[in-house]
């Protein structure tokens, strides 16, 4: 094997790594994303509470709650 193909395939490896941790951080981000916006049409805790319980950022709840749709509570 010469330098140069190994090299190559040592980039590949990190290249796919790198995608794989890229996809599953996104994927995590979604799930708490829907979990925000659960919490959001049940009316449970303040924007504080439930950017605690979800990893995101008070201004991504209030992203989040501004861009849903408003529907009334059943009870």
């Amino acid at each position: 094997m010469s330098l140069t193909e190994f090299d190559q395939e040592e980039y590949d490896r990190n290249r796919r790594e790198e995608g794989w941790e890229e996809g599953f951080e996104d994927g995590e981000r979604s799930k708490a994303q829907e979990s925000a916006r659960n919490l959001l049409k049940m009316g449970l805790g303040t924007h504080e509470q439930i950017s605690q319980a979800t990893g995101l950022s008070v201004e991504d709840i209030r992203a989040l709650a501004t861009a849903m749709p408003l529907e009334p509570v059943l009870a």
